[in-house]
């Protein structure tokens, strides 16, 4: 069975999609849990459709009814026993709208089938995104369904090469190895391998959500940008685009002219996944090799090559010449951790190599959880509504690149708000007319669209444009700092 929460792997995922598709073919169950009818939620044998930020009270919902089954259980059980089973089905029924025996019927066959759990950015992108995530990976643990193949969890994220970055240490927090900048072991593990003075290293970091903060408290005199663009991507966009006015200095690294680009002090031109070459890791943990097809033009260099020339023009002895000595230094800071391909050659790239040792299942070594209440007050008034902000099938994050195909941006028109029949009914709006949409960061107006996939209070709006992005508020999740777009509180009305 395949379980599928806040993400639409068919739109997004779509190779993952096809073998999705085909293990139903084969008598698998697929089951998605998506306050809009997704591509992937059109597909499913069951879809089930609530508010969005109440998965919570529908994962807890499950968990009661199969607490006293539980296959294995983990550090913590007792206080995840206490508060699941505060939401029994019949209860939950009436909080969700949800047919208790539908909550009954997903727990059986969570319990008696090997099952996979997969979340994205539906998940991630809400207030309590990584207590979500907690609550899906202890529904696999109580079930049996991790450490065993056809099983397992699996997180899905936005980019290409999410996993690969956190091995490289290139997330706010995290150095080479999955090492942790809190972890003071850790730490000196990598100060002494790069044989660098005790200390050089900060023991704490800033999300993007803190240097949001320090910027407009001045904290941050220069900001070097590389390969995002968040003049269109943050919360509060146009705030962070006037942010950027009381910085001394704004670089930009990026292989086209963005809206963020725009603003910049000083632009270096980055060469594009075909102009380099490198590796990266897939979500199974596949390392692999990417070839470079073609040489970057005009003045265009890879990352890593801007990168060292700054440094050595700031002092720092980076002798690095090629891509396979900077991978050679890597794999040896993976060696004896959970990453571990330090007895990879460069050229075994080309063949790919799962870590750890080429397996495909990792039995993990402990299981713990812990009790999650759900405290998010999420009623809203008439006329008010829940954007959800995500992508569309045409277009990648900000359109750097996507806007620049005829094809892709003629199939990809889809700048609107889409609102449900009912709503547009309730504002007396028909699609193509204005609507008018204030939430606490501002007010923006957008064309509708009607549609019959969303509705419960619910809009959908796609990222790309930007448009919901300038009156996005920087609540977010209070572990991962990930703020939440997928839950704008939004009055909209006729314009």
């Amino acid at each position: 069975m395949l379980d599928t929460l806040g993400v639409n792997p068919a739109s997004n995922f779509p190779v993952l999609w096809t073998r999705i598709i085909s293990r139903r073919r084969k008598g698998a169950v697929v089951i998605v849990v998506d306050p809009v009818t997704t591509d992937s939620a059109l597909q499913a044998d069951i879809h089930v459709k609530i508010k969005p930020g109440r998965d919570i009270v529908l994962l807890n919902s499950i968990a009661s009814v199969i607490l006293d089954s539980a296959k294995i259980i983990p550090e913590g059980f007792e206080e995840f026993r206490e508060i699941a089973t505060m939401f029994p089905p019949e209860r939950v029924s009436q909080l969700l709208g949800v047919d208790k025996n539908v909550i009954i019927s997903i727990a059986k066959r969570i319990m008696e089938s090997k099952t996979i759990f997969m979340w994205g950015m539906g998940v991630n992108q809400t207030y309590r995104g990584v207590d979500t995530g907690i609550l899906i990976s202890t529904l696999a643990m109580i079930t049996g369904n991790l450490g065993v193949p056809g099983t397992g969890v699996l997180p899905l994220t936005g980019q290409h090469n999410s996993m690969g970055a956190r091995e490289a240490g290139a997330l706010a927090g995290m150095l080479p190895g999955l090492r942790y900048v809190n972890n003071e072991q850790e730490v000196r593990e990598v100060e002494d391998y790069w044989g660098i003075p005790r200390y050089s290293i900060p023991r704490s970091y800033n999300t993007i959500t803190d240097m949001y903060k320090l910027m407009e408290e001045r904290k941050i005199r220069a900001l070097w940008i590389i390969g995002t663009n968040p003049v269109i991507s943050l919360p509060e966009a146009s705030k962070f685009k006037d942010l950027l006015s009381y910085l001394d200095l704004v670089i930009v690294q990026d292989s086209y002219l963005t809206e963020t680009a725009r603003e910049a002090d000083i632009v270096l031109p980055a060469a594009t996944w075909s102009e380099r070459e490198g590796i990266h890791t897939a979500g199974d943990r596949t390392v692999g090799y990417l070839s470079k097809l073609r040489n970057p033009p005009g003045e265009a260099k890879p990352d890593w090559e801007i990168v060292r020339e700054l440094g050595v023009a700031m002092g720092f002895e980076l002798e690095y010449r090629s891509v396979e000595q900077i991978f050679n230094e890597f794999k040896e800071l993976t060696r004896g951790r959970m990453d571990d391909i330090s007895d990879m050659t460069y050229d075994d790239l080309k063949y790919g190599h799962r870590w750890p040792n080429n397996q495909s299942v990792i039995q993990p070594r402990l299981f713990r959880t812990k009790g999650i209440e759900y405290e998010t007050d999420l009623e809203i008034e008439t006329n008010n509504l829940f954007i959800i902000t995500g992508r569309t099938k045409m277009h990648w994050n900000t359109r750097s690149r996507s806007s620049k195909s005829w094809l892709l941006s003629s199939l990809g028109q889809d700048d609107y708000i889409f609102l449900g029949q009912e709503e547009c009914s309730k504002l007396s709006v028909e699609s193509g007319e204005e609507v008018e949409i204030n939430t606490n960061e501002g007010q923006i107006k957008a064309l509708v669209k009607c549609v019959d996939w969303v509705s419960n209070n619910t809009a959908f709006m796609p990222f790309h444009w930007g448009r919901a992005n300038r009156i996005m508020d920087w609540r977010a999740d209070p572990m991962s700092k990930e703020p939440a777009y997928k839950m704008l509180r939004a009055f909209v009305r006729k314009a």
